[in-house]
């Protein structure tokens, strides 16, 4: 501890060298950052665009402590260097590569850093041919990386959610933490801890606020409950584009047996929309212009594909539905005769032996006649009503699937009839 005399004596020298005494009044704002920390704080934020030369300085270090100590090893790299590359090509799917693109750059990326590795360890990293191809097969490995469009989806959804404690207190969430986020084909998928006193009714409350708080469009916000029942807890998904404003390319035939799930569309984090159609009743139901004619379209063209079906037809728009699938359909009926007609054929033909065929099905005349009804059975309305429902218990009992189309009628049609 520096005595009276001691910070007399240090004052007179510091007069003697020319320093005057002076006072600092700021804000009580931190002194600057030093370089390094800049500098790490700027590859922390740009650690995604810097993976790749973050991989080729571990190579070089892994090559340069391989080829000091142990530089016998580098026929004993090649081993795994093989099995990785075979693992990711067959069985990528299964670790995050969904598509044969990505598994293909996962599989080549492996193959040319274990062979590079191995090279290295027996020569050293600093050979001028080494430090070259590290350089330009670095390069051009980066690219692909660099494009990748989940890989800059998910970095601007970090952008995104590092902004959420800001955006939570302004819509009146505050205290809602971000648990975890993915992304998707469509759009990106979070899920949040509410805080306590907070539930879901209202988050879904404030789902406009939301989509104005991440700058979204109207409608791209969707809240769910979490799959473990928590009140504490939801899961928001946000669309950057919505899958279903336009029409999705058919991609052809998705089964080859009527047991098979029929792939009908996409949902909106783009899976599959199946469902299997043996032993089962399909409608689809909706107003004009929701998609029913899309539907039945793509259900008829994995329907003739199936070998194990035979489809019959009844359409009351004189075909304009089933006419361009009238060489696809064994029996069809596009006016009221052949509708009231076709009932009474299929029941009879439900009621006799079948004896399959690779390529029909046929029945034994001798019993088709015993359950024929009257015309006038099938011009009454309830008749007609009790033979369809006798159609669908028959059907059902036989494995036959009926589909039909059906579509709900406006407030305004309802208010005329």
């Amino acid at each position: 501890m520096s005595t009276y005399r001691k910070m007399r004596r240090q004052a007179r020298l510091a007069r003697r060298s020319g320093l005057q005494p002076m006072m600092v009044i700021n804000a009580g704002e931190p002194f600057p950052e030093t370089l390094g920390v800049l500098l790490a704080r700027w590859a922390w934020r740009y650690r995604s665009e810097l993976a790749p030369a973050g991989v080729a300085a571990a190579l070089v270090a892994a090559a340069w402590w391989l080829h000091h100590t142990r530089p016998h090893w580098w026929p004993v790299l090649a081993v795994p260097t093989g099995v990785a590359t075979w693992a990711v090509a067959l069985f990528g799917a299964r670790w995050r590569f969904p598509t044969l693109a990505e598994r293909v750059y996962a599989a080549v990326t492996i193959y040319v850093g274990g062979i590079w590795l191995s090279a290295a360890t027996a020569v050293g990293p600093f050979v001028p041919l080494l430090r070259e191809s590290l350089v330009i097969g670095g390069l051009i490995l980066s690219v692909p990386w660099w494009a990748h469009r989940r890989r800059r989806a998910k970095v601007a959804l970090e952008c995104k959610l590092q902004a959420w404690p800001d955006i939570a207190k302004v819509i009146g969430l505050a205290g809602a933490e971000v648990m975890s986020a993915t992304v998707d084909v469509w759009g990106w998928r979070a899920r949040f801890r509410l805080a306590r006193g907070q539930t879901i009714k209202e988050v879904t409350a404030k789902i406009p606020a939301i989509e104005s708080g991440l700058g979204t469009f109207r409608g791209a916000v969707r809240v769910y409950p979490t799959p473990d029942d928590l009140a504490n807890r939801c899961e928001i998904r946000v669309l950057n584009m919505d899958p279903h404003a336009g029409s999705i390319p058919w991609p052809g035939p998705s089964v080859t047996s009527i047991t098979q799930p029929v792939a009908l569309g996409l949902f909106e984090d783009a899976a599959l929309c199946q469902m299997v159609f043996a032993r089962l009743h399909g409608i689809f139901g909706g107003t004009t212009g929701s998609g029913k004619s899309g539907g039945l379209n793509v259900l008829m063209g994995n329907l003739v594909a199936c070998r194990d079906v035979v489809i019959w037809g009844i359409d009351l728009k004189r075909g304009m539905e089933l006419g361009p699938w009238e060489s696809c359909i064994d029996r069809l009926a596009t006016t009221p005769r052949g509708h009231r007609q076709s009932p009474r054929v299929r029941i009879t033909s439900f009621r006799g032996r079948f004896v399959k065929t690779p390529r029909r099905v046929r029945t034994q005349p001798s019993l088709r006649d015993r359950y024929s009804r009257p015309r006038a059975m099938l011009t009454h309305p309830a008749s007609r009503m009790r033979l369809i429902a006798m159609f669908l218990a028959v059907a059902r009992n036989c494995g036959d699937a009926p589909v039909r189309t059906w579509e709900r009628s406006s407030s305004n049609v309802r208010s005329r009839t």
